[in-house]
C-alpha cells in the first residue's frame, strides 16, 4: 500500500496517476476533501479514499498504518515540516516528500531518524539537481554551471504560502541568498543582480531573471566540484515577481497571510492570462572531456510544473519500494540514480521537450539583453 497525502491537490492528483501508470499500488488517497478523494478513487484502479487531518496526530497515524511508503504531496511544506515523516517512520513506512528541504532534514537528522526518508523529490528542489548531476557524469571536470528555471504557471495556495514563509522563516540562511553565486568553490554574496527584459535560450519569451543561491544549489556545486555556479529564477511577466518582492518587507500572519496568498495567486493568474502555461529548466555546463573544453546545455520543458513534480515524486517512491534507497534521511539528488531518473523523466508524459546540445564555448553573461 502506497499512501499519498494531498491526493486531491495540484501535485497529488498527478502523483496518483503516475503511480498507477508505473504499476505501483494499491494507493491510499489522503486528504481533507472527501468528495474529491472519492472522485479520484472512482477513476483510479485499486485506489482507496482515506480522509485524514494533518493537525490530528491519531488521524495521521491511522493514515500511515499498514503502508509500505508514504508520498507527501500536501502543503504548505513549511507548516507540515516533519509531522507526516515522523508518523510514517513510526508506522514502519518509508517516507518520500516532493518538498521537505533543509528545515525538515535538520529536524529528522537531529532526532536520529531510523527509517528511509527521501526529501526534495520534486522539480525545484529535486530535478533541478538531478539533471546537472547526470550531465556532470559525462565530464572529467566541471568548471561552471548556470541554471535558469521558471516560466508561466499558475500558483496554488500551498505554493504561495511556502513562497511567503520562506522569506520569514528563522531558517532563512538555509533557504538561500538573493544576489549570491558560487565563486572559486565557495558561496559569494552580492555578486549578481536581477536582469530584466532579457532573452534566455530555450525560453520562448523575453523574461526577467533573478539570482538566488539556495542550500540545494550549494550542495550541488560541492557534489559536482564546480568552481563557478549561478542560479536564476525566471519570470515571464512582471506581476508575480513584483508582488513577491514587495512582500519581503511586509509581516504576514493571520488574515494578512490569507491576503498575501490571494495576491500571489492572483498575480500569477494575471501573468498567465491569455497565454499557454509552460515551465522550463535550462542548464548550461562548461567543463573538460578528454582534455578538451566543452560546453553542454540541457533544456527541459513541461506544460504543467505540478505534473513534473509528481513524476519525480513517483519515481522516488518506485526507487524506494524496489530497494534502491537505503535507510536514513537523504535528499533525492543524493540517493536517487540521476541517469535513471533523467531517462524516465525525458520520456514521460509530463515533458513536452527535452534537448541536449553541445556547442562551442562562448562568453557567458547577460549583456545586450541576452543570456
Amino acid at each position: 500500500m502506497i499512501a499519498v497525502a494531498g491526493a486531491s491537490g495540484s501535485v497529488g492528483r498527478w502523483a496518483v496517476g503516475e503511480l498507477t501508470r508505473m504499476g505501483i499500488g494499491p494507493v491510499r488517497l489522503g486528504g481533507r476533501r472527501v468528495d474529491a478523494l472519492r472522485q479520484i478513487a472512482d477513476e483510479t484502479p485499486e485506489a482507496q479514499p482515506f480522509p485524514f487531518d494533518l493537525d490530528d496526530p491519531e488521524s495521521v497515524a491511522r493514515f500511515c498504518d499498514g503502508c509500505t511508503a508514504v508520498l507527501n504531496c500536501a502543503g504548505p511544506s513549511y507548516l507540515i515540516l516533519d509531522t507526516l515523516a515522523r508518523a510514517a517512520i513510526a508506522a514502519g513506512a518509508a517516507y518520500v516528500d516532493v518538498s521537505g528541504d533543509e528545515p525538515v532534514h535538520r529536524r529528522l537528522t537531529s532526532a536520529d531518524c531510523a527509517g528511509t526518508v527521501v526529501l526534495s523529490a520534486g522539480m525545484l528542489p529535486g530535478l533541478s539537481s538531478l539533471i546537472p548531476r547526470w550531465m556532470a557524469t559525462e565530464m572529467d571536470k566541471v568548471d561552471s554551471l548556470s541554471t535558469y528555471i521558471g516560466g508561466l504557471e499558475r500558483c496554488s495556495p500551498s505554493s504561495a504560502t511556502d513562497m511567503i514563509l520562506s522569506m520569514h522563516t528563522d531558517d532563512g540562511d538555509d533557504y538561500g541568498h538573493a544576489l549570491a553565486g558560487w565563486r572559486n568553490g565557495r558561496l559569494a554574496e552580492k555578486v549578481l543582480r536581477p536582469q530584466k527584459d532579457v532573452e534566455v535560450p530555450f525560453f520562448p519569451d523575453r523574461v526577467s531573471a533573478h539570482p538566488f543561491f539556495s542550500g540545494e544549489s550549494a550542495r550541488l556545486a560541492t557534489a559536482i566540484g564546480a568552481d563557478t555556479m549561478d542560479f536564476w529564477n525566471v519570470f515571464v511577466g512582471d506581476r508575480l515577481v513584483t508582488t513577491f518582492t514587495r512582500m519581503r518587507s511586509r509581516p504576514v500572519a493571520g488574515e494578512e497571510m490569507d491576503r498575501a496568498v490571494a495576491e500571489l495567486t492572483r498575480a500569477a493568474e494575471l501573468d498567465l492570462f491569455g497565454r499557454e502555461p509552460y515551465y522550463a529548466l535550462v542548464f548550461r555546463m562548461t567543463g573538460v572531456v578528454g582534455g578538451r573544453s566543452v560546453v553542454r546545455t540541457a533544456a527541459l520543458r513541461t506544460g504543467d510544473a505540478y505534473r513534473l513534480i509528481a513524476t519525480v515524486g513517483a519515481l522516488a517512491v518506485q526507487a524506494v519500494v524496489e530497494g534502491g534507497v537505503g535507510r536514513g534521511v537523504g535528499y533525492a539528488a543524493d540517493v536517487l540514480d540521476p541517469g535513471q531518473v533523467v531517462a524516465e523523466v525525458r520520456h514521460s508524459p509530463a515533458v513536452t521537450a527535452f534537448e541536449l546540445v553541445d556547442h562551442a564555448e562562448t562568453h557567458e553573461g547577460m549583456e545586450d539583453g541576452t543570456v
